[in-house]
């Protein structure tokens, strides 16, 4: 037991007030039949997308209640290839928008309740980032942790010269994954320094590309 099986997710559905029912591997609301998969590497690879371009939001609806989602905004060439990932894991279909606060800029968005819990129960949080972690589950697994590496260098990270610049806001969040770097993959990162963006403080760290070497 993982802690992030159908039966996690549904106690928290209950808990959140979302009707449902569990048929096998699945989570069945009034709208959605969605699977609940279990801890592999593509869900991990996943995992560090999320991290990286996406967020969880809790929204309130006008009639009242809430809904629940999952958002990832990115690169349009990246952001089309992410709903065969998606349906895979999920059995969801997601919806891509055009995001129109910056060029070329998409949205993929997974409106689903039983998504969202799978995440929370993860280990993510809602709304803001600002207290990022690698989920445990992920951070004590090697082979999970360097895919989800390669889901965070896809969407937040930059390569130039075989060699990653990984830039957040959360200095704590950078300091954790030059520990496991080092634990999981034995690759020795820059410590997290500082730059300025707008007058905002930003973190980053680099370190060598694996991801030609370990896939």
């Amino acid at each position: 037991m993982n802690g992030v099986d159908v039966y996690a997710i549904s106690q928290v559905l209950h808990e959140a007030g979302v009707w449902h029912k569990i048929e096998d591997d699945f989570i069945c609301t009034k709208k959605t039949r969605i699977k609940i998969p279990k801890i592999n590497e593509k869900v991990a690879y996943f995992a560090g997308v999320v991290a990286g371009d996406g967020n969880l939001n809790k929204c309130r609806r006008k009639v009242g209640g809430y809904y629940y989602r999952v958002n990832v905004v990115g690169r349009k060439e990246y952001i089309e290839q992410l709903p065969v990932l998606i349906r895979e894991l999920f059995r969801y279909q997601p919806r891509i928008q055009r995001d129109k606060r910056k060029k070329n800029c998409y949205a993929i968005n997974i409106n689903c309740a039983a998504v969202y819990f799978f995440f929370i129960q993860l280990g993510f949080q809602s709304g803001k980032k600002d207290r990022l972690r690698v989920p445990s589950l992920i951070a004590e697994n090697a082979s999970l942790f360097q895919h989800y590496m390669h889901g965070l260098i896809d969407t937040d990270g930059s390569v130039l010269k075989n060699r990653v610049h990984l830039k957040q806001r959360d200095k704590g969040f950078l300091k954790e994954l030059v520990r496991l770097l080092k634990k999981h993959l034995n690759i020795s990162s820059t410590h997290p320094k500082v730059n300025y963006t707008k007058g905002k403080p930003y973190y980053y760290i680099r370190f060598p590309d694996f991801r030609s070497v370990t896939t």
